[in-house]
């Protein structure tokens, strides 16, 4: 320890920061557009309303979050697991392999959600579920940020990190624009909206500029069918019409198994041969 001598290696740091620092802007950028939402909110609705809505659409977020958590669990540990496979010859096609997976647990998520919407809601006080309306928007919107974080790792596997914060910045135009126009008309039921359309513009920009710098086979056939599937699923059930709280939580269980058990006749063989 003690022969132990510090050195500065000035061209590493500067490809250090070559390749980190537009992943900071992207991470401030991120900042807004998963919190300036509420901010906003409090400032550009009338003073008699704007805290109760805030309140509203705050809470109503905390059913989505959990989406949030299955992806901030899967991105710590997808990641490392992405740039270690990186040089692997089948690595875009595992990349693809995970984004199908990945996409399939957040349907079930989503679908499990909304199906047991009538008691999940009881986790918020009763004045704060007349905004139930936005979670299925918000948690449509998580899915789309974390099909975004999945597909992020082409530009950080090419050393391309300036399109991390473009996208981030684009993203971020998009929350404060629609936020701005939409908040003062319709409320918090913009700021879900605008949640959706910048992740959304963020993930469909991502795969376009993705696919011409780091091409990766996504099976979207699979992967759009699961998630209309999900959604469908969603509005089918809202039309059904049933008095009886505990039989409508039993048939839109059955929904969810249904779907379950499609997915798992889908990809048993495929789960199967990766497993062996």
């Amino acid at each position: 320890m003690l022969r132990f001598k510090f050195s500065f290696d000035g061209a590493l740091l500067k490809k250090m920061l070559r390749y980190a620092f537009p992943l900071l802007i992207a991470g401030t950028a991120g900042m807004i557009n998963e919190t300036i939402d509420r901010v906003l909110l409090t400032y550009l609705l009338p003073e008699d309303v704007a805290m109760s809505q805030t309140g509203i659409y705050g809470a109503c977020y905390k059913i989505a979050i959990i989406m949030t958590i299955f992806i901030q669990t899967f991105r710590f540990a997808a990641e490392p697991f992405f740039f270690s496979n990186a040089k692997e010859k089948d690595a875009t096609q595992t990349y693809a392999n995970i984004m199908n997976y990945f996409v399939i647990v957040c349907s079930i998520i989503f679908l499990g959600t909304m199906m047991n919407i009538s008691w999940i809601q009881y986790f918020i006080d009763e004045p704060y579920r007349v905004g139930l309306h936005v979670v299925p928007i918000l948690l449509v919107a998580n899915l789309c940020l974390g099909v975004f974080i999945n597909q992020s790792i082409w530009y950080k596997l090419t050393g391309q990190t300036q399109y991390g914060a473009y996208l981030a910045i684009i993203g971020a135009c998009i929350t404060l624009a629609l936020n701005f126009y939409w908040i003062p008309r319709i409320g918090y039921i913009g700021s879900a909206w605008a949640t959706l359309i910048c992740y959304a513009s963020m993930m469909i920009i991502s795969f376009f500029w993705g696919n011409k710098h780091y091409p990766v086979n996504y099976d979207l056939k699979r992967i759009l069918g699961y998630v209309g599937l999900s959604l469908t699923l969603y509005v089918l059930s809202t039309f059904i019409s049933i008095d009886s709280v505990t039989i409508k939580l039993i048939t839109n269980n059955i929904f969810l198994i249904a779907f379950g058990a499609l997915i798992w006749k889908l990809e048993k063989k495929s789960l199967l041969k990766h497993n062996t």
